[in-house]
């Protein structure tokens, strides 16, 4: 599911948003996630085929399903209401951190493919919250 921001951005738009909206009499947009999401992708390029692919790999790995998944870019992150995440996981350096969650960082899934150290580092990490 696509949300506004990533359909403008894969339009090659640049997307802007204010950080006190209220300033200019307007309410920042909530972004609500369903209740059964667990693990939020912060993530600012759509996954192609094979990085959905290595994507849901490692989601089986951590016994999670696709549909207990989103993915955001990292502007849309100041705009998340409350949610019921147990993972987020970054791609590239954090803007704004979710607190209270499990964190995961790593390289875009496109160099991971062929990037066992990188793997290996993202396993590392998903196994200290065992």
């Amino acid at each position: 599911m696509l949300t506004d921001i990533q359909r403008l951005q894969a339009m090659g738009l640049s997307v802007w948003q204010l950080r006190h909206p209220e300033l200019y009499g307007r309410e920042q947009e909530v972004i609500q996630l369903p209740d059964n999401c667990q693990l939020l992708l912060v993530c600012d390029d759509p996954l192609s085929e094979q990085d959905a692919w290595l994507f849901g790999n490692i989601l089986k790995s951590m016994k999670l399903d696709a549909d207990k998944t989103r993915q955001l870019p990292h502007a849309a992150l100041a705009a998340l209401g409350d949610h019921h995440l147990v993972w987020c996981w970054y791609i590239g350096e954090p803007e704004v951190l979710i607190d209270g969650v499990r964190t995961l960082r790593s390289l875009p899934l496109a160099q991971m493919h062929d990037n066992p150290a990188a793997k290996r580092d993202l396993w590392r990490q998903i196994c200290q919250y065992d």
